[in-house]
């Protein structure tokens, strides 16, 4: 049984203002973790990571000699942490908001998040789209709906997860 749901789409194309609509509609408890802007250099902004159940944050990405890097230690530390609280959770549901290319060499990482996509867990989860090599592999899962925003219309989509998250609830 399919209990994955991926969103994907270009910069601006609504991925997590769709996933937000669907928390706020579903109404239900959910574990997981969130991503925020930090600081803003202009055109590029940093970003943080949440975990949703303890409010804890830390940065996943720094400005540094020009451009934006990513913050190894987040993924292993607070990452890691974050998946294994909403593996133990009673939350039937959990949200990964988003995976991308700053974690990408974060093997402890990302076997906690295929960890987790390989769990009764339902799992909602946004996707960067770039051909990220783990993002394909989870892309590829025979036990996950894709949403690309880049060739579904948003409504199209939310009503889709919407009606398949209230049989799955």
């Amino acid at each position: 049984m399919k209990t994955n749901f991926f969103i994907t789409g270009n910069r601006q194309r609504g991925k997590t203002t769709l996933l937000n609509e669907i928390l706020e509609t579903l109404d239900r408890p959910y574990d997981g973790f969130i991503t925020k802007p930090f600081n803003n250099y202009g055109t590029v902004s940093t970003y943080l990571m949440e975990d949703i159940a303890t409010k804890e944050y830390q940065p996943i990405s720094i400005y540094k000699q020009g451009q934006i890097i990513g913050v190894n230690e987040t993924f292993s530390d607070l990452g890691v942490r974050c998946l294994n609280n909403a593996l133990n959770s009673k939350s039937k549901l959990v949200v990964m908001d988003e995976l991308g290319r700053f974690e990408k060499n974060n093997l402890d990482f990302i076997e906690k998040v295929e960890e987790l996509l390989d769990s009764k867990k339902i799992v909602i989860a946004v996707l960067k789209a770039e051909p990220i090599e783990y993002l394909d592999r989870i892309k590829a899962r025979k036990d996950g709906f894709i949403y690309d925003l880049n060739q579904i219309h948003y409504q199209d989509a939310f009503d889709d997860i919407i009606s398949k998250l209230k049989i799955l609830l």
